[in-house]
């Protein structure tokens, strides 16, 4: 028969010292019983055990039975005290009908949920001299079978491993959703008039229209903004650069606005003369001659952008031309945003659009989501990873995203989102389980207290289990 065993009390019992007790307390079955008041004590030839149960924690699938046998245990001796067996509501009928053959001389209890259920257990047996330093144990049958099933006993171990804590994001009142994305918008030389047919610009700016109509036929959002901003390479006296970047843009501004069929109001237009950002990414990526020192005087912000440029073009000549004809033409580009207002969803219209559209869901969206499928289950943790892709950068949606790599042995992988997840109690009790089961128990011991101080009862118990 195989068990899961738990220890409750250490003896030791001289043969001088005819009575002697010690007293224990200890939580089991997933830490959702107490014992407490654990007593032994040897009188002449007998030896007594005490203890007090407390249910209040425990949650008792009605079908399901669970049998306690407390054991005193030494080396290869033991003697297994009067077994306690706690049914269910259903199963109390059967065990009331049939099953109590099984255990003659149990001490049966019926669990019922959600009420304050304790009780006492005594018992006896005669003593032995290997009794002397010697355990009290409890044997755990979670099947009420007296057998444990490889795949039960797998299951039984990972319940006393470290636990995480997940995080329920706040709801939030109003979802947003932005669409970004960049055109390149061809305008004739030194000219803010926009030709569609010119160049590549009936590609450019289908970008523009097609997105902002997509958006228009999707009764889930509401278009509330759409944000226009023009740039121009810094060739050329920057008033005049400042010039045709706000005309520019102010220009495809209204002819978008014409085909889309959409208040003015809605649109807002910006502009930066001279992408001289967009300039330094592309040094800084290449591999030009002399490029750390172009780099330096295009990356000085005191220096006005025309003397820059004049530097640059005038130290190195060859490399500036080279700029000029490969990198210029892009930074001459149109940025837009597209913001909008998008409708609250149901969990079954959320678990549809998390397959499809989940960037439409908010977090809490999400978080709903999962508690529709088993906790460490494939789609559990699927619905975690999708919001740390779509969120990013925010604390919660990586600690929870953290807490299913953690249930699915990934520790490295957590502890990369961990980086990224805050220092909230729940996200160093997660860091605690990581350096645990990775093998770095100083570390797991400092991040478990340090989520106990701040509250978490999930970290105050695994540093228990662990101590």
């Amino acid at each position: 028969m195989k068990h899961y065993i738990i220890l409750l009390a250490a003896l030791v019992l001289s043969a001088a010292n005819a009575t002697a007790q010690t007293k224990r307390s200890a939580r089991i079955l997933n830490r959702q019983v107490a014992v407490e008041n654990i007593m032994a004590t040897r009188a002449d030839n007998q030896f007594f055990v005490g203890m007090d149960f407390c249910l209040d924690e425990l949650n008792m699938p009605a079908n399901r039975r669970v049998v306690l046998t407390p054991t005193i245990e030494s080396g290869d001796n033991s003697v297994a005290l009067q077994p306690i067996v706690i049914n269910g509501t259903r199963q109390k009928v059967m065990y009331e009908r049939r099953d109590n053959r099984k255990y003659p001389d149990a001490m049966a209890v019926t669990r019922k949920n959600g009420k304050a259920q304790s009780f006492s257990y005594q018992a006896q047996t005669e003593y032995a001299d290997w009794m002397r330093n010697a355990d009290i144990v409890m044997k755990e049958d979670l099947c009420g079978c007296g057998k444990v099933d490889e795949q039960e006993s797998e299951q039984i171990k990972k319940m006393r491993q470290p636990k995480v804590a997940y995080i329920a994001p706040v709801a939030v009142e109003q979802k947003t959703y932005s669409m970004s994305g960049r055109a390149y918008v061809d305008f004739p030389v030194d000219r803010t008039e926009l030709h569609p047919n010119y160049r590549n610009n009936p590609r450019e700016l289908a970008k523009i229209v097609d997105t902002i109509n997509i958006i228009k036929k999707d009764a889930n959002m509401t278009i509330t903004s759409i944000e226009i901003h023009g740039y121009a390479s810094p060739e050329a006296p920057y008033k005049h650069n400042e010039y045709l970047a706000a005309n520019r843009a102010a220009t495809l501004k209204n002819y978008v606005r014409q085909l889309v069929k959409l208040d003015d109001r809605l649109f807002t237009v910006k502009s930066t003369a001279e992408d001289w950002q967009g300039l330094c990414k592309y040094i800084r990526e290449s591999n030009l001659n002399n490029r750390n020192a172009i780099l330096k005087i295009a990356e000085d912000n005191a220096t006005e952008p025309d003397r820059r440029e004049w530097l640059i073009k005038s130290q190195y000549p060859e490399e500036y031309r080279t700029m000029l004809a490969t990198w210029y033409p892009a930074l001459r580009h149109s940025d837009y945003v597209i913001t909008c207002n998008v409708r609250p969803f149901s969990v079954e219209e959320a678990k549809q659009l998390i397959k499809t559209k989940p960037q439409l869901l908010s977090q809490n969206e999400m978080y709903m989501v999962a508690q529709t499928y088993e906790p460490g289950s494939k789609e559990f943790n699927e619905v975690f990873a999708i919001a740390a892709l779509m969120y990013p950068d925010d604390p919660t949606a990586n600690l929870n995203a953290a807490c299913a790599d953690i249930n699915a042995d990934k520790w490295a992988d957590a502890l990369r989102k961990l980086d990224k997840a805050g220092d909230s109690a729940e996200a160093d009790n997660a860091r605690g389980v990581c350096y645990w089961q990775i093998g770095n128990e100083t570390k797991a011991i400092e991040s478990f207290k340090k989520a106990a101080d701040k509250g978490c009862d999930t970290a105050r118990r695994n540093l228990e289990d662990i101590q």
